[in-house]
């Protein structure tokens, strides 16, 4: 690589960090290019001439961001419930404010909803590779399996548990295992 490119190459990492940096810890509508500029030490110019927009920033961000959350999520165990929530209770309590903000303001913001749709189908993609072996076989009999599961891993059972319930982490993954067993046990 020449020595330009390696130079575009780190403007551009410095940033997607320092957005996601802002978009983690303030609401969308609160974050401004300018910041984001300042941060990454270049202009707001600069960062209009790479992502052309506040909204593109937010979804190449993302779609960045979901490439650290597959490496987390590959070293759950396939089929292990306990490893699986492990590896998504840390993901959450990284992220799990951000997301909850996110998505308060999906409705709103079509960039915003734009991500929150990427996340639900990178969240139950993973889930589906993770379990896929115990979903049953049968296409409606796998799809209401996998909405259950998608249900009992979802962000918000985090936020109830952790944020709204004040429960500790040990007890919110007992939680979150008892729930994705069920989910995964054939109906009655």
């Amino acid at each position: 690589m020449s020595a330009r490119a390696v130079a575009a190459e780190s403007t551009h990492r410095r940033i997607l960090d320092a957005a996601r940096a802002r978009f983690m810890s303030a609401p969308y509508e609160e974050v401004t290019l300018a910041e984001v500029a300042a941060d990454a030490g270049v202009t707001a110019q600069t960062v209009l001439n790479r992502f052309g927009s506040k909204e593109n920033l937010l979804v190449e961000g993302a779609a960045d961001f979901a490439v650290e959350i597959d490496a987390l999520r590959a070293t759950a165990r396939r089929g292990d419930v306990r490893s699986a929530v492990r590896v998504v209770l840390r993901q959450y309590e990284m992220m799990g404010d951000a997301t909850i903000r996110l998505l308060e303001q999906e409705q709103r913001l079509p960039a915003v909803a734009e991500v929150c749709r990427m996340g639900r189908e990178h969240h139950r993609r993973s889930l589906e590779d993770l379990f896929g072996d115990q979903l049953p076989v049968e296409a409606g009999a796998r799809r209401s399996a996998l909405n259950a599961l998608q249900a009992a891993a979802d962000v918000y059972v985090w936020k109830l548990l952790r944020r709204d319930l004040g429960v500790s982490l040990a007890e919110t993954a007992r939680v979150m295992e008892r729930l994705i067993r069920g989910a995964l046990a054939p109906p009655e």
